[in-house]
C-alpha cells in the first residue's frame, strides 16, 4: 500500500519509506545552479497553486491569497483553449520495478497521452528529466508514447505557455536516476532549454 505524506513529501509502501522522483533528481545535482533558488515561499507558492488548479479541475472550491489568482486564470485559459482530458490529477503512484515513487501533475490525453507538469517558474534542462521519470514510472504504456509537456503559468493571467520535451537522451538520464547509477559526467547542465517552446516561457 503507497501512502504519501505532503508536508515532508515522503513516500511509504506498505510502512517503508521509498525514494521519490524529487529525491533522485535532487541527490543526483541535477537541480545544479537553480537549487540556490528555492525558497520556503516559493515552494508553499507552488503547492497552493497545484492545489487550486486541482480543485479547479474538480469542480471544488477553490482557495487562494488575492496574489496568486493569476497563476490558476492562466492554467484556466490553456485548459480551456487545448481541451485535454485527464485521467489522472496529481496521483502518487509507485513503481516495484524502479522502487520509486513520485506523483505527476497530469496524466491524460491530449492529441495522443501526454503527461504534464506545472510550474510556477522558468524552463530548466532538468525538467524533461523528470517528465520521463514520471513516465517511465506509469507502465501502462512503453516509454516515450506519451508527450511530455511542461505549463508554465504566468502570475499575471496570461494563457499558460507549454514546453515540449522531445530528447531521447532524457529518457538514458531518468533510467540512470531510477536504477541509481547517476554520476557527474553524465549530469546535464541547468540552462534553459528553448527546444520545443511553443510562444515564450
Amino acid at each position: 500500500m503507497l501512502s504519501f505524506d505532503a508536508p515532508t513529501h515522503t513516500y511509504t509502501v506498505n510502512g517503508r519509506t521509498v525514494p521519490s522522483v524529487t529525491a533522485r533528481i535532487a541527490a543526483a545535482g541535477l537541480l545544479g545552479p537553480a537549487a540556490s533558488f528555492y525558497t520556503a515561499h516559493g515552494a508553499a507558492r507552488g503547492q497552493r497553486v497545484h492545489l487550486a488548479c486541482r480543485h479547479l479541475d474538480e469542480g471544488t472550491d477553490i482557495t487562494l491569497p488575492p496574489g496568486e489568482w493569476g497563476y490558476l486564470r492562466s492554467y484556466e485559459r490553456w485548459r480551456d483553449a487545448m481541451r485535454p482530458r485527464w485521467t489522472a490529477l496529481e496521483e502518487p503512484h509507485y513503481s516495484a520495478t524502479y522502487k520509486t515513487a513520485g506523483t505527476a501533475d497530469r496524466l491524460g490525453v491530449l492529441h495522443g497521452p501526454v503527461v504534464v507538469d506545472l510550474k510556477t517558474g522558468g524552463a530548466t534542462r532538468w525538467h524533461g528529466i523528470q517528465l520521463a521519470c514520471y513516465d517511465l514510472l506509469h507502465e501502462d504504456l512503453a516509454p516515450r508514447e506519451r508527450r511530455r509537456l511542461v505549463l508554465h503559468l504566468s502570475p499575471d493571467g496570461r494563457m499558460a505557455q507549454s514546453v515540449e520535451y522531445h530528447d531521447a537522451h532524457d529518457y538514458l538520464l531518468a533510467l540512470e536516476l531510477l536504477e541509481g547509477h547517476t554520476d557527474g559526467p553524465n549530469r546535464p547542465d541547468d540552462r534553459a532549454c528553448p527546444a520545443g517552446i511553443d510562444g515564450q516561457p
